[in-house]
């Protein structure tokens, strides 16, 4: 259990940092796959390292976060791990949902909120899902509006098949 904890939360550093305005730019390019980029970093104690697929919608003026949507395989557990950083000012308790038409919504829980958003907990992909984001071409993660109005954020799945393929399992 301690180490399932210590994995997420690892999991949701490592995409904190990455979306992180002050985080200092790695020396390696992230290898890309379509719209899914790869990246490996070590952990904080220098002992792991930590492989991810990812994706930043942003807007384009600005360049301000929109959505971004980390997945990881841990040692230990089945499913693949999914976090998503959205924009300040959606609803915390109803968190937010990954959405493919036809599969069951995953449900995510918030964890943190910072300066660049707010990031769910490291949640398991179920292997329905994941069938459908490999196949798909978008998902859409659904979070609530301050008014309550639920909003859709899209996710391309361009690349996500290779990018998952990239993943040791």
């Amino acid at each position: 259990m301690m180490r399932r904890i210590f994995s997420t939360f690892l999991l949701a550093l490592a995409g904190s940092l990455l979306i992180s305005n002050t985080a200092v730019a790695d020396e390696a390019k992230p290898v890309t796959y379509g719209d899914w980029g790869y990246k490996c970093d070590k952990s904080p104690d220098g002992n792991q390292q930590l492989c991810y697929v990812f994706q930043n919608v942003t807007k384009k003026e600005g360049g301000q976060l929109v959505l971004g949507a980390r997945v990881a395989r841990r040692e230990g557990q089945g499913d693949p791990l999914i976090v998503v950083t959205v924009p300040l000012g959606s609803l915390l308790p109803p968190g937010a949902a990954l959405v493919m038409e036809g599969i069951e919504p995953i449900k995510m829980t918030y964890f943190l909120c910072a300066q660049e958003g707010c990031t769910t907990i490291a949640t398991a992909i179920t292997p329905d899902m994941l069938a459908a984001m490999k196949k798909g071409e978008n998902a859409v993660v659904r979070v609530a509006a301050p008014n309550k109005q639920v909003v859709g954020l899209p996710l391309s799945l361009k690349g996500f098949s290779k990018a998952m393929g990239a993943l040791k399992k």
